[in-house]
């Protein structure tokens, strides 16, 4: 009897689960002898020492400990098979391609999973890892003429077939044969599903223009721009997993930074690289590396939102327009160039009448003397020069204070009073030096504003003296830094992922091209998302000039796949047409547009959190959060400290920019009686497109009717 297509996958999918227990049980088996191992030699190094503590040299003990090592890491990568092989038991493969070389008769049936696996017996790939190079034909292409890049150049050929497979349990239950993009049945299941506290992996659904994302390589810079839900972030991770498998003789998890919007954004997407067998990367926030850079408080991005969307606080919303684009960019270059060549306005130092150094003396050694050096080890030379001549005064100082003193002290304590009040009497030269030479640079900053409008040249000059920081003036500072040598950059990075690159002004970018010398960089963001008040709009495009390249590849994910229909229609009718999001189907209920009443808002939560896991309030200030957390039961108020986490069930309570990057099944936006300009509309949009599922929007009367919303 001819057995089906179907029943042949089958048979397939059960020797795929034979060879994966086998090779778990293999795995398991190595690394509880590599254990083993280190057991029994520890065990005999310990006898030989309790019968003879001399028994065993320092090379002895230095080869054991070599010798322990090499087993710990042999067992460390057994480990890692067999959690990677146990985690293909529920789904061991999700992709088929069958592909003819040009010029060959044999058809290769390529079989793609999460992880390679390899039939013992023929040495064969029986499934390949998503990352090899031939695997893009799934993602890339549909059947017929087809080509693929890998080390060996361009192979082309024919596809015969594309297939996806859903598994339920490690069980086949159906297969599609698509001449489409992955898209359909199988993607419309996955997005109808209710989303969890962490990211997942979306392996089986990357889409064309993501993977192109996600595999585009040997660039210094590369920027991918989408709209909320077009897997900006998915991209962003799984190109991580790739860049790894891709160069693992020189990329690893400690080389890559992923920069994040907030913490509790970082502990969400947490999981995707362990998921995709790799360990996790770093996740830091612009604001912690700022604070560990400048070395003085400074302000929470959070802290400028409340204040910029304060209608009081003109002042701040006029320095973030002075200062977030590419003309303050060239005013910190331009003052650093002249600092670098000019240096600072060095004085005589004068000590009770007499000259220690000349202004033109210190000029001398830092233009010309020592101008091989950074502009900070210039000033350190110069500070060490002048306390050797200082020294040489204090010296002879000591010499006269001992002949006025030989009558009071004797030996050592004449020796002693004598420097003492040398010392002293020295005191102001060198805190003279110690001013001239180790420069602040807050007050750097202060300087370089001394032709900016007044009102924000006083600001910095206040702050300076006050040790604190504008969360808009710390790139700045940390560019003047990082410029001129006062800081040191990271040198170990090897690829940085910046997410919600939008927010980034022209000088934070910057800085983390300054920071990271020897990374390329991924940029994710999506312009529409711009929305901190007084930035200029922004464009990807220019994002090259701040690393100092001429241009970098812009890419554009153009679908939204985190939405319903109707709520992306919602978030359409936000935005200007020229800005519309491209909807994937599927449908789901209208949003909701009610009238604001607190009591409304905390039953509509309260009714959410019956029907759907995840659930978020969204409110435009971080004032109007914490209030509303107050009133809901089970409600967690993410405030934006640096320490600031969600990764439990409870009800997300945050203002807009807390949210950034996360998805909700349902979510309550709370906004209240404002304004409704271009920027107004962009902060609506962010907030209402956290929802996947369900969205309701309360707002008063007034504001609904200027939006022309549909009740």
């Amino acid at each position: 009897m001819q057995i089906t297509q179907l029943q042949e996958e089958q048979l397939f999918t059960a020797r795929v689960q034979q060879l994966l227990s086998a090779a778990i049980e293999k795995a398991k088996g190595f690394a509880d002898g590599n254990m083993e191992s280190i057991r029994l030699m520890l065990v005999d190094a310990w006898e030989e020492l309790r019968l003879k503590p001399t028994a065993l040299s320092p090379k002895d003990l230095e080869q054991i400990s070599q010798e322990v090592h090499h087993y710990l890491a042999r067992y460390d990568r057994n480990k890692q098979n067999e959690k990677q092989f146990t985690q293909m038991l529920l789904n061991p493969f999700f992709a088929r391609v069958d592909f003819r070389e040009a010029g060959a008769e044999e058809i290769e049936k390529i079989v793609i999973g999460l992880y390679s696996l390899t039939d013992p017996a023929t040495g064969k790939n029986v499934v390949y890892d998503w990352r090899a190079p031939v695997c893009a034909l799934y993602y890339d292409s549909m059947p017929g003429e087809v080509s693929y890049t890998c080390p060996d150049g361009i192979m082309r050929g024919q596809m015969l077939l594309k297939r996806q497979y859903k598994m339920e349990n490690g069980r086949l239950a159906y297969y599609i044969d698509t001449e489409m993009s992955i898209e359909d049945e199988l993607l419309l299941d996955i997005l109808s599903g209710a989303t969890d506290n962490h990211m997942r992996q979306i392996v089986s659904t990357i889409q064309k223009e993501q993977s192109v994302a996600v595999r585009y390589d040997n660039v210094k810079l590369l920027c991918v721009v989408g709209a909320a839900g077009s897997g900006k972030t998915s991209v962003a991770m799984h190109r991580a997993a790739y860049l790894m498998y891709r160069h693992r003789d020189s990329l690893d998890s400690k080389r890559i930074i992923i920069l994040s919007p907030s913490n509790a954004f970082g502990e969400y997407i947490s999981t995707v690289l362990p998921e995709l067998g790799e360990e996790n990367t770093r996740s830091r926030t612009l604001h912690e590396i700022m604070t560990a850079l400048l070395g003085a408080q400074v302000e929470l991005p959070v802290r400028q939102l409340g204040r910029l969307t304060d209608a009081e606080y003109t002042l701040r919303r006029e320095s973030v327009q002075y200062k977030s684009g590419a003309a303050f960019l060239k005013k910190i270059r331009a003052y650093c160039a002249h600092y670098r060549t000019h240096g600072p306005d060095f004085e005589d130092v004068i000590i009770e009448g007499q000259v220690l150094a000349e202004a033109k003396q210190l000029k001398y050694m830092y233009t010309k003397e020592f101008s091989i050096l950074s502009p900070a080890l210039r000033m350190l030379r110069i500070q060490t020069v002048l306390n050797q001549r200082l020294e040489t005064w204090t010296s002879a100082l000591e010499k006269q204070y001992e002949k006025s003193m030989i009558g009071r002290f004797k030996g050592k304590q004449l020796a002693t009073a004598a420097r003492m009040a040398a010392m002293q009497r020295l005191y102001p030269a060198r805190a003279l030096i110690k001013r001239m030479t180790e420069t602040d640079p807050l007050r750097l900053f202060a300087n370089m504003m001394q032709d900016a409008p007044e009102a924000l040249r006083e600001a910095a000059e206040e702050n300076a003296q006050a040790r604190c920081v504008w969360w808009e003036d710390a790139a700045a500072i940390a560019c003047i830094m990082l410029e001129l040598g006062f800081t040191q950059p990271d040198k170990n990075i090897r690829h940085l992922i910046v997410d919600e690159a939008q927010d980034y002004s022209h000088a934070a970018l910057r800085a983390l091209s300054l920071y990271y010398p020897n990374a390329k960089v991924t940029l994710l963001g999506d312009p529409r998302q711009r929305t901190c008040p007084g930035m200029e709009a922004c464009r990807p495009e220019e994002w090259a000039s701040c690393f100092g390249l001429k241009e970098a590849p812009v890419l554009t994910l153009g679908k939204c796949y985190r939405s319903t229909l109707p709520i992306t229609r919602f978030l359409n009718s936000l935005l200007p047409e020229t800005e519309a999001i491209i909807p994937f189907g599927r449908e789901g209920d209208k949003p909701a547009v009610l009238e604001y009443d607190e009591s409304a808002v905390v039953e509509a939560v309260k009714q959410m959190r019956t029907e759907y896991r995840r659930v978020a309030v969204v409110t435009r200030t971080a004032k109007q959060a914490d209030s509303l957390s107050r009133k809901i039961e089970g409600a967690y108020l993410l405030d934006g400290d640096d320490d600031s986490l969600y990764e439990s069930d409870d009800i997300a309570v945050a203002c807009y920019h807390m949210l950034k990057g996360m998805e909700f099944d349902a979510v309550a936006v709370v906004w209240p009686d404002i304004e409704i300009d271009d920027g107004e509309r962009r902060r609506l949009y962010t907030a209402c497109s956290r929802a996947l599922h369900k969205l309701m929007f309360f707002a008063d009367k007034a504001t609904i009717d200027r939006l022309e919303i549909e009740q």
